[in-house]
């Protein structure tokens, strides 16, 4: 009787464990599956990438996560629109928060540094391999992330040129005040707007250099500019605002990407380190039985030099923001140019022919004028500089001095050459000639512009560099191919040919108006 005790006992005991061990493994089973769909939910992107499962549709995919691309998905994936959107960058993150983690400071790295943006353009490990003086950014936010931060607006007179009847200036101002988050006050408020993602701020700190500049303009005559995004008020001297934060680089992909893709997980994806080499075409019919071409997939390598493939159904669209160099030459590489320009590399008759595409590309050339200076007169500037300079030898900074905050200038001037210029509008009876500048000047109190500086931290005190550019060119350029569709080669002996560079191109039309560059 006792043993058959001990034996009911025993079976009820293995009862109850298979009946836990079940109904355990009934809840895992329930929460793997949640987690499943959660993640498939919550990064479509990177499932389908790695393990082939969850690969929805989207509404679009985004070619490049630069300032374009931040904007247009910002836009795409917004409540507003609510479509599904893949974003692919080649590059993986840079501000502290897109994901970065080179820090200069506890928790901003360098590209979040205003101070810091020339020393970043020269961190190859972050940029494209283009060769000769280019400087691309190759990361989350592009050329946004190491660019001066210059907040200056197009000119009416330069959306008017292009003559495009829905893209006009009203439509133009009002996006930008809708962008927009001034940070100043006074007279000038009126032109700017508040709430908007993007800070605008004048400069934390007036240099030395600066004001002088100011007062040598002045005494010859030239105008003041209170703020050069005020009507009419381009043309002169003045302090320039910048798009900074509290001292922090406020660009697009931190105040319009990151924010969408923390709001609307579920529509937005973003996968980085994936370059796309290749658009894959095929014809079809349009809606109304049209012949057309269509992107059917998109192809290119991880960062571990792997081959992947995105299928791209019917109802997606792909849009390239991959930049005025990267888009032109990977829609060459894919079929879609000039023939000519296709044929003369080995990649055969063009799938679409479209001659305009990798030219008419502009830029804005400009030379640097080197000035030796009394060193009172950059000496606010020392401490500054000594110490940015001693945090690129001694690492992580344990305090984050203010003045980090300050792009290095903070004047400028735009002038008119007095060159006849088709884009300066006739005066109305009685109003005065409005001009549209074609100079700019900025004045550095030290010798920190990427392409003056050639890498150097050896700063000395005694020099300062005033650049002069060209903001209304009519010269063109244009992309060239390397045979089996590389990037741009050099030809001739054109001091302007870089590989991985437009190549220069003159043109008879001087009235035309190409892509900025």
């Amino acid at each position: 009787r006792r043993r058959r005790r001990r034996r009911r006992r025993q079976s009820l005991i293995e009862g109850y464990q298979l009946r836990w061990l079940v109904r355990g493994t009934i809840l895992a089973v329930m929460l793997l599956v949640v987690a499943g769909v959660v993640a498939m939910f919550m990064y479509p992107a990177e499932l389908c990438r790695s393990l082939a499962v969850g690969c929805r549709s989207f509404d679009y995919v985004i070619i490049g996560a630069g300032p374009a691309g931040s904007v247009v998905a910002h836009h795409l994936s917004s409540d507003a629109v609510r479509a599904r959107v893949l974003v692919l960058e080649a590059g993986g993150p840079s501000q502290r928060a897109t994901g970065g983690s080179d820090f200069l400071y506890n928790n901003l790295t360098v590209f979040d540094v205003p101070l810091a943006w020339s020393y970043v353009a020269h961190l190859g490990q972050y940029h494209w391999d283009m060769g000769g003086d280019a400087i691309i950014a190759k990361v989350v936010g592009g050329c946004g992330v190491h660019n001066a931060m210059l907040y200056v607006r197009a000119l009416p007179e330069n959306i008017e040129s292009w003559n495009m009847s829905e893209w006009q200036w009203k439509d133009i101002y009002d996006q930008y005040l809708a962008l927009e988050h001034f940070q100043g006050s006074g007279e000038t408020t009126k032109w700017h707007s508040m709430g908007g993602p993007m800070m605008t701020s004048a400069p934390i700190f007036k240099d030395l250099l600066g004001k002088k500049f100011l007062e040598t303009t002045k005494n010859l005559g030239m105008p003041f500019s209170r703020d050069f995004n005020i009507p009419n008020e381009r043309v002169g001297a003045g302090y320039y605002h910048f798009n900074i934060r509290h001292g922090v680089r406020d660009g697009a992909a931190a105040t319009l990407l990151t924010p969408a893709l923390a709001a609307n997980p579920h529509r937005l994806s973003l996968s980085m380190f994936t370059l796309v080499e290749h658009l894959g075409l095929e014809a079809t019919v349009g809606k109304h039985g049209e012949p057309v071409v269509r992107v059917n997939e998109v192809r290119g390598v991880d960062r571990k030099g792997r081959p992947w493939t995105q299928t791209i159904d019917p109802q997606t669209r792909v849009i390239l923001t991959a930049g005025a160099i990267n888009t032109p030459t990977l829609l060459m590489k894919s079929g879609i140019g000039r023939r000519q320009d296709l044929l003369d590399v080995g990649l055969g008759e063009p799938v679409v022919e479209l001659p305009d595409v990798g030219h008419k590309l502009q830029d804005h050339p400009a030379v640097g004028l080197v000035f030796q200076v009394n060193p009172p007169l950059v000496a606010d500037m020392a401490s500054i500089y000594r110490r940015f300079a001693n945090w690129t030898e001694e690492g992580v900074l344990e305090t984050y001095p203010s003045s980090f905050g300050y792009p290095g200038f903070s004047t400028g001037a735009f002038l008119h050459s007095g060159i006849t210029d088709a884009r300066t509008p006739p005066p109305a009876e009685g109003e005065e000639q409005v001009l549209v500048p074609d100079l700019q000047l900025t004045v550095f109190p030290v010798i920190i512009e990427p392409h003056v500086m050639k890498r150097r931290l050896a700063i000395d005190f005694d020099h300062v560099l005033v650049t002069v550019a060209m903001i209304d060119p009519k010269t063109h350029y244009h992309i060239e191919l390397e045979q089996e569709g590389g990037t741009s080669e050099p030809k001739d002996d054109d001091s302007i040919h870089h590989t991985g560079i437009p190549s220069h191109e003159s043109t008879a039309n001087e009235g035309s108006s190409g892509s900025g560059g």
